[in-house]
Protein backbone atom coordinates (compact mmCIF):
# COMPACT_ATOMS: atom_id res chain seq x y z
CA UNK A 1 0.00 0.00 0.00
CA UNK A 2 2.84 2.38 0.87
CA UNK A 3 4.44 1.70 -2.49
CA UNK A 4 1.17 2.50 -4.28
CA UNK A 5 0.89 5.77 -2.39
CA UNK A 6 4.44 6.75 -3.29
CA UNK A 7 3.77 5.91 -6.93
CA UNK A 8 0.56 7.90 -6.86
CA UNK A 9 2.29 10.89 -5.32
CA UNK A 10 4.98 10.80 -8.02
CA UNK A 11 2.37 10.61 -10.79
CA UNK A 12 0.47 13.44 -9.16
CA UNK A 13 3.49 15.74 -9.04
CA UNK A 14 4.31 15.11 -12.68
CA UNK A 15 0.79 15.70 -13.92
CA UNK A 16 0.16 18.80 -11.81
CA UNK A 17 3.40 20.20 -13.17
CA UNK A 18 1.96 19.64 -16.62
CA UNK A 19 -0.78 22.18 -15.92
CA UNK A 20 -4.47 21.99 -16.82
CA UNK A 21 -3.95 19.11 -19.24
CA UNK A 22 -2.29 17.10 -16.52
CA UNK A 23 -5.11 17.75 -14.07
CA UNK A 24 -7.63 16.61 -16.68
CA UNK A 25 -5.67 13.37 -17.12
CA UNK A 26 -5.60 12.86 -13.34
CA UNK A 27 -9.40 12.80 -13.29
CA UNK A 28 -9.37 9.99 -15.87
CA UNK A 29 -7.03 7.72 -13.93
CA UNK A 30 -8.87 4.95 -12.08
CA UNK A 31 -6.13 5.10 -9.42
CA UNK A 32 -7.73 8.35 -8.20
CA UNK A 33 -11.35 7.19 -8.36
CA UNK A 34 -13.36 7.84 -5.18
CA UNK A 35 -13.52 4.50 -3.39
CA UNK A 36 -14.21 5.61 0.16
CA UNK A 37 -16.10 8.34 2.03
CA UNK A 38 -14.74 9.18 5.47
CA UNK A 39 -17.05 10.95 7.94
CA UNK A 40 -15.71 13.07 10.80
CA UNK A 41 -17.40 15.13 13.50
CA UNK A 42 -20.73 13.29 13.38
CA UNK A 43 -22.63 11.92 16.37
CA UNK A 44 -25.94 11.23 14.67
CA UNK A 45 -25.36 11.11 10.92
CA UNK A 46 -24.06 7.86 9.45
CA UNK A 47 -21.60 7.45 6.54
CA UNK A 48 -24.38 5.83 4.49
CA UNK A 49 -26.66 8.87 4.94
CA UNK A 50 -23.91 11.29 3.95
CA UNK A 51 -22.89 9.18 0.93
CA UNK A 52 -26.48 9.13 -0.34
CA UNK A 53 -26.75 12.90 0.07
CA UNK A 54 -23.54 13.52 -1.92
CA UNK A 55 -24.95 11.68 -4.97
CA UNK A 56 -21.50 10.85 -6.33
CA UNK A 57 -21.34 9.91 -10.04
CA UNK A 58 -20.36 6.32 -10.82
CA UNK A 59 -16.81 7.22 -11.88
CA UNK A 60 -16.14 10.16 -9.55
CA UNK A 61 -12.53 11.24 -9.10
CA UNK A 62 -11.09 12.94 -6.05
CA UNK A 63 -9.95 15.67 -8.47
CA UNK A 64 -13.51 16.55 -9.48
CA UNK A 65 -14.79 19.90 -8.31
CA UNK A 66 -15.80 19.45 -4.65
CA UNK A 67 -17.92 22.63 -4.60
CA UNK A 68 -21.18 20.87 -5.58
CA UNK A 69 -20.47 18.10 -3.11
CA UNK A 70 -19.96 20.56 -0.26
CA UNK A 71 -23.22 22.32 -1.13
CA UNK A 72 -25.07 18.98 -0.97
CA UNK A 73 -23.41 18.13 2.34
CA UNK A 74 -24.35 21.51 3.78
CA UNK A 75 -27.96 20.94 2.67
CA UNK A 76 -28.30 17.78 4.80
CA UNK A 77 -30.95 18.48 7.47
CA UNK A 78 -29.33 18.97 10.85
CA UNK A 79 -25.93 19.98 9.43
CA UNK A 80 -24.75 23.48 10.35
CA UNK A 81 -21.53 23.29 8.34
CA UNK A 82 -19.78 20.71 6.19
CA UNK A 83 -16.33 20.71 4.62
CA UNK A 84 -14.85 18.18 2.19
CA UNK A 85 -11.15 17.46 1.68
CA UNK A 86 -9.32 15.02 -0.59
CA UNK A 87 -7.25 12.13 0.75
CA UNK A 88 -4.98 10.36 -1.72
CA UNK A 89 -5.35 8.15 -3.53
CA UNK A 90 -9.13 7.62 -3.50
CA UNK A 91 -10.96 9.01 -0.46
CA UNK A 92 -13.03 12.06 0.36
CA UNK A 93 -13.20 13.20 3.98
CA UNK A 94 -16.46 14.89 4.99
CA UNK A 95 -16.22 16.88 8.23
CA UNK A 96 -19.58 17.99 9.60
CA UNK A 97 -20.77 20.22 12.41
CA UNK A 98 -24.19 18.98 13.44
CA UNK A 99 -26.89 20.99 15.19
CA UNK A 100 -26.81 20.08 18.88
CA UNK A 101 -30.03 18.57 20.23
CA UNK A 102 -31.23 20.24 23.42
CA UNK A 103 -34.46 18.36 24.20
CA UNK A 104 -36.82 15.57 23.23
CA UNK A 105 -40.40 16.19 22.11
CA UNK A 106 -43.35 13.96 21.40
CA UNK A 107 -44.54 13.98 17.80
CA UNK A 108 -47.10 11.55 16.40
CA UNK A 109 -46.60 9.05 19.18
CA UNK A 110 -42.81 9.02 18.93
CA UNK A 111 -39.90 10.97 20.31
CA UNK A 112 -37.96 13.47 18.19
CA UNK A 113 -34.97 15.69 18.89
CA UNK A 114 -35.21 19.48 19.09
CA UNK A 115 -32.49 22.05 18.37
CA UNK A 116 -31.91 25.36 20.16
CA UNK A 117 -34.60 27.05 18.06
CA UNK A 118 -37.23 24.41 18.85
CA UNK A 119 -37.03 22.87 15.37
CA UNK A 120 -37.24 19.11 14.88
CA UNK A 121 -33.96 17.45 13.96
CA UNK A 122 -33.98 14.42 11.62
CA UNK A 123 -31.63 12.42 13.84
CA UNK A 124 -32.52 9.14 15.51
CA UNK A 125 -32.90 9.95 19.25
CA UNK A 126 -31.78 6.43 20.19
CA UNK A 127 -28.47 6.46 18.33
CA UNK A 128 -26.66 7.53 20.42
CA UNK A 129 -29.24 7.46 23.22
CA UNK A 130 -30.16 11.06 24.03
CA UNK A 131 -30.27 11.81 27.78
CA UNK A 132 -32.27 14.99 27.37
CA UNK A 133 -35.36 16.52 28.99
CA UNK A 134 -38.78 16.35 27.39
CA UNK A 135 -39.96 19.71 26.14
CA UNK A 136 -42.51 21.46 24.00
CA UNK A 137 -41.47 22.24 20.42
CA UNK A 138 -41.25 25.91 21.35
CA UNK A 139 -38.42 28.29 20.50
CA UNK A 140 -38.51 30.03 23.90
CA UNK A 141 -38.34 26.73 25.80
CA UNK A 142 -35.58 25.31 23.59
CA UNK A 143 -33.61 28.56 23.74
CA UNK A 144 -33.83 28.68 27.52
CA UNK A 145 -32.75 25.04 27.85
CA UNK A 146 -29.73 25.84 25.67
CA UNK A 147 -28.71 28.69 28.01
CA UNK A 148 -29.33 26.48 31.02
CA UNK A 149 -27.05 23.73 29.67
CA UNK A 150 -24.29 26.26 29.02
CA UNK A 151 -24.72 28.04 32.38
CA UNK A 152 -25.39 25.14 34.72
CA UNK A 153 -24.90 21.65 33.20
CA UNK A 154 -25.65 20.03 36.57
CA UNK A 155 -29.10 21.64 36.85
CA UNK A 156 -29.78 20.93 33.18
CA UNK A 157 -29.08 17.23 33.77
CA UNK A 158 -31.75 17.20 36.51
CA UNK A 159 -34.50 18.68 34.32
CA UNK A 160 -37.13 16.11 33.40
CA UNK A 161 -39.43 18.39 31.42
CA UNK A 162 -39.53 21.99 30.19
CA UNK A 163 -42.71 23.82 29.24
CA UNK A 164 -44.08 27.25 28.44
CA UNK A 165 -46.16 28.85 31.19
CA UNK A 166 -47.67 31.88 29.44
CA UNK A 167 -44.60 34.16 29.07
CA UNK A 168 -42.46 32.13 31.46
CA UNK A 169 -40.65 28.78 31.55
CA UNK A 170 -41.51 25.95 33.94
CA UNK A 171 -38.95 23.24 34.63
CA UNK A 172 -39.85 19.98 36.32
CA UNK A 173 -37.08 18.42 38.38
CA UNK A 174 -37.18 15.60 40.92
CA UNK A 175 -37.59 18.01 43.86
CA UNK A 176 -40.44 20.03 42.33
CA UNK A 177 -40.93 22.87 39.87
CA UNK A 178 -38.69 25.83 38.98
CA UNK A 179 -40.04 28.95 37.31
CA UNK A 180 -37.99 31.37 35.20
CA UNK A 181 -38.71 34.28 32.92
CA UNK A 182 -38.30 33.11 29.34
CA UNK A 183 -35.52 35.66 28.84
CA UNK A 184 -33.63 34.84 32.03
CA UNK A 185 -29.91 35.40 31.68
CA UNK A 186 -27.07 33.03 32.51
CA UNK A 187 -26.34 35.06 35.65
CA UNK A 188 -29.95 34.68 36.79
CA UNK A 189 -29.78 30.93 36.21
CA UNK A 190 -26.66 30.73 38.37
CA UNK A 191 -28.32 32.81 41.12
CA UNK A 192 -31.20 30.33 41.27
CA UNK A 193 -28.73 27.43 41.39
CA UNK A 194 -27.02 28.97 44.42
CA UNK A 195 -30.35 29.13 46.26
CA UNK A 196 -31.24 25.55 45.30
CA UNK A 197 -27.82 24.31 46.49
CA UNK A 198 -28.20 26.17 49.79
CA UNK A 199 -31.62 24.60 50.42
CA UNK A 200 -30.21 21.16 49.63
CA UNK A 201 -27.31 21.59 52.10
CA UNK A 202 -29.75 22.71 54.80
CA UNK A 203 -32.02 19.74 54.12
CA UNK A 204 -34.98 22.01 53.44
CA UNK A 205 -37.41 20.44 50.93
CA UNK A 206 -39.38 22.61 48.53
CA UNK A 207 -42.07 22.11 45.92
CA UNK A 208 -41.45 25.26 43.84
CA UNK A 209 -38.66 27.78 43.30
CA UNK A 210 -39.82 30.94 41.58
CA UNK A 211 -36.94 32.84 39.98
CA UNK A 212 -39.09 35.28 38.04
CA UNK A 213 -38.50 38.05 40.58
CA UNK A 214 -34.75 37.90 40.98
CA UNK A 215 -32.75 38.98 42.93
CA UNK A 216 -35.45 37.47 45.16
CA UNK A 217 -36.28 33.78 44.82
CA UNK A 218 -39.68 32.77 46.13
CA UNK A 219 -39.47 29.40 47.88
CA UNK A 220 -42.75 27.50 48.21
CA UNK A 221 -42.26 24.75 50.71
CA UNK A 222 -43.50 21.18 50.51
CA UNK A 223 -46.89 20.83 52.19
CA UNK A 224 -47.47 24.60 52.17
Amino acid sequence: MKRRLLLGAAVLLLLVAAGAGGRLLLKRLSFFSVRRIELAGARYLTPAEVTRALRLPAHASIFDDIGPLERRANAIPGVLEARITRRLPGALRVTVHEAEPVALAERGGRLVLLDAAGHTLPFDPTSPAADLPLAEADSAVAGFLTRLRESDPELFARVERGARLRQDIALEVREGRILFRAGASSDEIRELSIVASLLARQGRPWRELDARFLPRVVVRRSGA
